[in-house]
């Protein structure tokens, strides 16, 4: 496949989902600064996901899957911080289609969301921290088993 499979208006509706739940200001105007830059939005589109959706839109379409169980996630668990772990979802696709040591200098100075994007950076555990990282997994899990599934069935994704 060279392509995700889903409409592209489809995946941006999803990540607009996700950052219009995002309420905390500072979080909002991270995601804004981000999210006006042309060139970085482009990249964020089109990169391939090499971790399981290797194919053109990859993590726009990663970004979308992850960002909506964090959203089910916080369903079941209102009192997590939904704010960091959805700003941590939407950037941490800039991240990945940016390149993890360039994409730094637009997060260091919200040290919560750089600790959340940077592991090395953590000061000390928290369970949104936590959540971030397994809904990353999960999806991961779920993405390949289906993979192998079609496959199986002849059905290739």
């Amino acid at each position: 496949m060279n392509k995700t499979p889903y409409a592209l208006d489809f995946l941006w509706h999803q990540i607009n989902l996700l950052k219009n739940n995002v309420r905390k200001p500072k979080y909002k105007e991270l995601l804004n600064k981000v999210f006006e830059n042309k060139e970085m939005v482009e990249l964020f589109e089109k990169a391939k996901d090499k971790k399981g959706r290797n194919y053109e839109s990859g993590i726009l379409e990663r970004t979308a899957a992850v960002g909506s169980l964090a959203m089910c996630m916080y369903d079941n668990y209102p009192t997590i911080d939904i704010d960091i772990i959805l700003t941590g979802v939407l950037l941490a696709g800039f991240r990945d289609s940016l390149g993890r040591p360039f994409f730094y200098k637009h997060v260091k100075d919200y040290p919560e969301v750089a600790e959340l994007l940077y592991k090395k950076s953590r000061k000390k555990t928290k369970v949104e921290y936590f959540l971030f990282d397994e809904i990353f997994k999960i999806d991961e899990r779920v993405f390949n088993a289906l993979k192998r599934k079609e496959e199986k069935d002849g059905n290739l994704i």
